[in-house]
């Protein structure tokens, strides 16, 4: 088995919000139907289930080696699991990953190697880490979570007996209904034999762990039904087992773009790939309309104070926005940084500006470079703030880009020595987006 043990991380994030230190009484079904979790259920009496303590599971797929934002929902789901007094178990796919999951794709995933796979297990299972207690290595606590890797049972299972064990219990009749599979079907690139077995894997997934960890419930994204019906299913055939199933709705942002994407790309809970100012100013600059759902999703402030915040507007939903972006990050990131990019936003944005904290996104730039005149839209993308030198001139030409206070009009202005003030340049895309580069 692939556990990993309790570390620093739990003890800290107690102290927090009581996400591992206080269990909550109320019961998981209301908690997370209150908060907007819950899109559907494969029992009408679900709820039932959740008066006395379950295990349940939630499933994440390693095709990178850090979460991003997108998967915090079933991530804070593990988290009200174990505070309602339940037990989870969050399988990293190291085996249905060799596979890669057709659910909510138009084409097929990029196929990474085992290496690969097992360095992103590792690097998700310790963010994970972060949001919930787990049992120290020979323990089974009634609420301390477990963390296992399904390329261990998965992988060991040859495909004659997987034909053999599993096949029959299989109907391609009903695979072939299937979301996940009807809409790849019905795309240009079609499905591969390979994706269609991903359903059957994890369908294995779901008896493995109710025969080995008396596990009841499987919880997941909506894209993941039909995933869980079958494993449902195929516990009741084999074992006799009732299992039920939890979906969680997408989450999408009001303007129908798609959530957990910054103008920079992804946004990351890992700070080398997304900086905690940048992952702090991601929250800042959500939506007036969307803030209330967020705060629901992805803090644990009660439901009462979640609604009361919701409900500002204009200018008071300022301070909404600046709850959530800090409780995310804190939970995220710690106190520690969540405090320094709050107080860095407020000082970079605020009456009296000042951009010269280390939570500022920044980068080193020699004297000598800007010598010769280093091209603005350079610049912006070494900076990040734009993807291409195309993105870059669209934005200069927007009016959407300023040199320290001063607006840039042309997109073959040079910076030169000339600009720098204070011992840096200071380039701004919009209003929320800037970087410092320090001379030296």
């Amino acid at each position: 088995m692939f556990h990993i043990p309790c570390s620093a991380y739990a003890g800290f994030l107690g102290t927090l919000c009581g996400v591992m230190s206080t269990t909550n009484t109320a019961n998981l079904y209301d908690v997370l139907a209150e908060r907007g979790f819950v899109s559907q259920a494969t029992d009408e009496k679900i709820r039932e289930r959740f008066v006395r303590p379950v295990t349940a599971y939630i499933g994440f797929d390693p095709t990178a080696d850090s979460l991003h934002v997108g998967n915090l929902v079933p991530v804070m789901a593990l988290a009200h699991l174990q505070r309602c007094g339940h037990k989870p178990i969050a399988v990293v796919g190291g085996g249905t990953g060799l596979v890669g999951d057709p659910s909510g794709k138009t084409e097929s995933r990029k196929m990474l190697t085992r290496e690969d796979i097992d360095h992103n297990v590792r690097c998700i299972g310790k963010q994970i880490e972060h949001f919930v207690t787990f049992d120290a290595p020979g323990k089974n606590s009634p609420t301390g979570a477990v963390m296992l890797n399904n390329a261990d049972w998965l992988t060991e299972l040859s495909w004659v007996e997987l034909l053999r064990d599993y096949g029959t219990h299989f109907s391609v009749n009903r695979m072939l209904t299937m979301d996940s599979v009807k809409s790849r079907l019905d795309a240009e690139s079609g499905l591969t034999f390979l994706e269609f077995n991903y359903m059957v894997m994890q369908a294995v997934d779901f008896l493995h762990l109710y025969k080995t960890h008396k596990c009841t419930v499987q919880m997941g994204g909506q894209d993941q039904w039909g995933n869980i019906v079958m494993g449902i299913e195929l516990g009741r055939r084999i074992a006799g087992a009732e299992l039920a199933g939890l979906t969680f709705p997408l989450v999408t942002k009001s303007d129908g773009g798609k959530f957990g994407k910054s103008e920079s790309g992804n946004v990351w809970l890992d700070p080398k790939r997304t900086s905690p100012y940048e992952f702090y100013q991601f929250w800042r600059n959500t939506p007036d309309v969307d803030v209330k759902r967020y705060l629901g999703f992805f803090t644990f402030l009660p439901i009462d104070e979640v609604n009361k915040l919701g409900a500002l507007q204009g200018q008071e939903a300022n301070a909404a926005k600046q709850m959530l972006a800090y409780e995310v990050t804190k939970l995220v990131h710690g106190q520690a940084e969540a405090d320094t990019a709050r107080d860095s936003v407020q000082k970079a944005f605020g009456a009296a500006q000042d951009v010269t904290g280390e939570a500022i996104p920044h980068g080193d730039l020699s004297e000598a470079e800007l010598g010769a005149g280093i091209g603005v839209i350079q610049l912006l993308v070494t900076a990040g703030l734009a993807k291409s030198n195309g993105e870059a001139k669209r934005l200069v030409s927007a009016g959407g880009v300023r040199l320290h206070d001063q607006p840039v009009k042309d997109i073959s202005q040079q910076v030169t020595a000339d600009d720098i003030r204070d011992g840096y340049v200071l380039i701004r895309a919009g209003k929320k987006r800037l970087f410092r580069f320090d001379v030296r």
